[in-house]
């Protein structure tokens, strides 16, 4: 498809289809990065204020992704993340076939404050492992998580804890505690610097905030976490119980 400056459709619009179709046939997959601006121009022989609007478009339908500092990628495969699954990062990163990774970027052992005390049911001020990790699926941060566990159930975990390994294998092997529920609370959020920075997206993207809290089979909690991701990454779904 060639520009054809004599119709009446905008330049950016047919660059955007044009751009959009070179998406759908495979030219450009996910997570690859598309030609800078001053490429697009040098091959569509048209202005940057033109190329930036075709992008912005796109950006916006959720078709490409702006990673600061990088570049203009096309969009990631959405992943389909079950609401009432149980399983960790780690669980769900083999679901889908793909080796997790993880980094921690901070692991600390604080007094709980009362409102983590209220839902771990304990009592405040007592120690919690307080511990912040960015997930990663295809080398691109897909959560940026904070996750509190009391340090009364479970003593020394803070030295337990290792970048490549599942939690949830960690509490079932040295502390015979298996998650078998939760309770999610789902929020949507505008990112922030600090999450943008995190999460390589840009500052006022959409993110959902999910408050998890997880139990074993008495019913009690097991630990609190909240993680943040791009709502055009993932898909939150509910499967009919059978």
């Amino acid at each position: 498809m060639n520009l054809n400056p004599s119709t009446p459709q905008p330049l950016y619009m047919q660059i955007r289809q044009m751009l959009k179709n070179d998406i759908q046939e495979g030219k450009y997959k996910p997570d690859q990065q598309i030609p800078t601006e001053a490429e697009l121009c040098e091959t569509y022989k048209v202005s940057r204020i033109t190329i930036r609007k075709a992008i912005e478009e796109l950006v916006e339908d959720g078709t490409l992704t702006r990673i600061p500092r990088r570049g203009t990628f096309v969009a990631s495969n959405k992943f389909h993340n079950e609401l009432l699954s149980v399983s960790g990062f780690s669980e769900f990163s083999h679901q889908l076939g793909m080796i997790p990774n993880s980094r921690i970027l901070r692991s600390e052992v604080i007094p709980v404050p009362k409102d983590v005390a209220e839902r771990l049911h304990v009592e405040e001020g007592s120690p919690v492992l307080e511990l912040e990790r960015l997930m990663y699926v295809n080398e691109r941060p897909l959560f940026y998580d904070i996750a509190h566990y009391s340090l009364i159930r479970f003593p020394n975990l803070e030295k337990k804890i290792a970048r490549d390994e599942s939690t949830y294998k960690i509490l079932l092997e040295d502390y015979n505690t298996e998650i078998v529920s939760n309770d999610k609370i789902i929020d949507v959020i505008s990112a922030t610097k600090e999450y943008a920075k995190f999460l390589e997206c840009d500052i006022g993207s959409n993110l959902f905030k999910i408050l998890k809290i997880a139990f074993d089979s008495n019913d009690e909690p097991v630990h609190l976490s909240t993680f943040m991701c791009e709502t055009n990454k993932v898909n939150l779904t509910v499967h009919r119980a059978k």
